[in-house]
């Protein structure tokens, strides 16, 4: 066997043991980062339905363009 291959064991031997170790630090980390999300979410949301409360009239009131000349009579 060389020397890089029981090297390379050895460095995933290691890197499996710490994750093993760090494991409800990783989770609480990532725990963490959907509460984040989730609070972003949240205020994004309650913000918009201000915002629809406030101006959705205005939104959703549509403009009717006359492109054409009017109808001739006759």
């Amino acid at each position: 066997m060389h020397r890089s291959a029981i090297i390379g064991a050895l460095m995933i031997a290691v890197g499996a043991a710490i994750l093993v170790l760090l494991a409800s630090f990783v989770v609480s980390v990532i725990v963490t980062i959907l509460e984040l999300l989730v609070l972003i979410v949240g205020i994004i949301l309650v913000l918009g339905g201000i915002a629809m409360m406030l101006f959705g009239h205005r939104i959703w009131r549509r403009r009717r363009w006359d492109w054409d000349a009017p109808p001739a009579s006759t």
